[in-house]
């Protein structure tokens, strides 16, 4: 909700309920400014949980987008650290491990 709103809201509640005290008690017009007051404050209680819904909405989406952000990047370097280690095992010039004997048949072949 506008702030200049949210503001003017909240005034006009409390200055809604300053004025019950000088309206004559059991009166219609006491009964009519309660009803008032009862419906600005449920309306300030609703845009206070859309406000806080909308916040929570916004922290799950970048929680969502960060742990997919994660889940891709970590495989990525957790293969590139493996396929390194692996490389400096295969610096004699021969492919002694499985792996990648495989991994540079298929990487060669026409």
């Amino acid at each position: 909700m506008n702030k200049e709103i949210k503001e003017l809201l909240e005034e006009t509640i409390k200055s809604g309920i300053r004025d019950l005290s000088f309206l004559p008690s059991g009166s219609k017009e006491k009964s009519t400014a309660i009803e008032d007051l009862v419906k600005l404050y449920k309306l300030r209680i609703e845009e206070t949980r859309n406000e806080r819904d909308f916040n929570e909405k916004v922290k799950d989406r970048y929680f969502r987008l960060g742990v997919e952000t994660l889940g891709i990047i970590l495989p990525l370097i957790f293969y590139a650290v493996w396929m390194e280690r692996g490389f400096r095992f295969e610096e004699t010039g021969t492919f002694t491990s499985t792996t990648f004997r495989g991994l540079f048949n298929r990487s060669f072949k026409k």
